[in-house]
């Protein structure tokens, strides 16, 4: 259903809209530059997809695999990924926009260059992911993992990270990542050694 869903899109240049995919099965299938809107994937298997320069508004991935998709240059908005398997996921120059990452794994994934506005990212993991020159804006960071996650030149002030996870990030020597971001003093510290100063308790 729904292979012929995006060729007939693709053919006829219309948007993909008010359905539900559930159980469907695609592996490295070209799903790029299509609208969907208020769509819901569920339980789909979606591994090494093209889904570059698509967009998604009121668009949920529920419990699916989009694994090594690319993601290149999509847009979100008022879109929703719950306990998926994004791993090595490509979302490099995207723009999201009132999205909520729920209880999903983004290890080894590629944000670099994309825009995070009004998102809610609650209990993921960013392990050795990629958030390198993003504009982060309003945003939420609820018990998240970024455990070697790059986030060279993407600035988090204001952004509350108190309550996250972060293990070996790649940041600028002089912290200028982390200027004016909110973390607790346990992280405070960690980061204070990663760069050779020893503290005295």
């Amino acid at each position: 259903m729904l292979k012929d869903c995006i060729k007939k899109a693709i053919s006829d240049e219309e948007t993909i809209e008010n359905l539900i995919f559930e159980n469907e099965e695609i592996t490295e299938f070209d799903i790029s530059s299509i609208e969907f809107e208020k769509v819901k994937f569920i339980k789909c298997t979606l591994k090494k997809c093209n889904f570059s320069r698509s967009r998604f508004y009121s668009v949920d991935f529920i419990n699916c695999n989009v694994s090594l998709s690319d993601f290149a240059k999509s847009f979100w908005k008022k879109s929703k990924i719950i306990e998926s398997n994004a791993v090595g996921g490509k979302f490099i120059e995207s723009n999201l926009k009132e999205t909520q990452m729920i209880n999903s794994i983004f290890d080894y994934s590629n944000f670099s260059n994309s825009l995070l506005d009004d998102c809610v990212f609650d209990t993921c993991k960013f392990n050795e992911s990629s958030l390198s020159e993003c504009k982060i804006k309003k945003s939420t960071f609820k018990n998240v993992t970024f455990s070697g996650t790059d986030f060279f030149k993407t600035p988090f002030k204001g952004i509350d990270l108190s309550d996250c996870l972060i293990d070996g990030i790649k940041i600028s020597a002089n912290l200028f990542e982390l200027k004016g971001a909110k973390i607790n003093s346990e992280q405070a510290i960690a980061l204070l050694r990663v760069f050779g100063i020893e503290i005295v308790l």
